[in-house]
């Protein structure tokens, strides 16, 4: 079981480090693709990056998504979610990145499905729900949630002591709560 866990273990983190690479070293632009609550997630995702400088960009209308596909170009890089793998429109973003050569990484439950076969890296949400019965999404988006932090703590951590210098600027800009508890009030 341990063995099994590392090896899973030590495949994930590559593949977060393939990406965070293509992240760092490539681009500048970060589109984000998903449909109902994956956008939730994706625009915190989106706000974390934006705190250290990145650019990212949170396609949620399905109509703007395969224009946005076809508009990127090799100074972007995209993140396609969806649970079953399936989403015809997520597939048909996923088909622009491909034939186009612009990197991706797609984000679906753990079986093979048509658009991680399309992806250049893959993660995985956690399958424990059916598609339709369910009281609802606890695992997939507890999953989705981990895994914008790992990549963020990925990115942040490549260049940590600007990307804390940034943060901590625009945090002083845009952040004003303030907290009686003196350990974490900052001022």
């Amino acid at each position: 079981y341990e063995s099994i866990n590392s090896e899973k273990a030590t495949r994930f983190y590559g593949i977060v480090n393939k990406y965070i690479q293509i992240i760092e070293e490539k681009t500048k632009k970060i589109d984000v693709y998903g449909v109902l609550d994956n956008i939730l997630l994706a625009k915190h995702f989106q706000t974390l990056m934006m705190d250290i400088g990145k650019d990212v960009q949170v396609i949620d209308q399905v109509t703007g998504q395969k224009r946005s596909a076809c508009l990127a170009d090799e100074t972007h890089c995209a993140i396609i979610i969806s649970y079953s793998g399936q989403t015809e429109e997520m597939l048909e973003v996923a088909e622009i990145y491909h034939k186009r050569q612009i990197p991706f990484i797609s984000i679906t439950c753990m079986a093979e499905n048509s658009l991680s076969r399309l992806a250049d890296a893959h993660l995985y949400l956690s399958s424990r729900e059916m598609l339709h019965i369910k009281i609802g999404d606890f695992a997939s988006t507890t999953s989705l949630k981990y895994l914008f932090d790992v990549l963020y703590a990925g990115i942040f951590s490549k260049n940590y002591k600007k990307n804390l210098e940034t943060k901590i600027v625009v945090a002083s800009y845009v952040d004003d709560r303030q907290s009686e508890d003196e350990y974490i009030n900052e001022k």
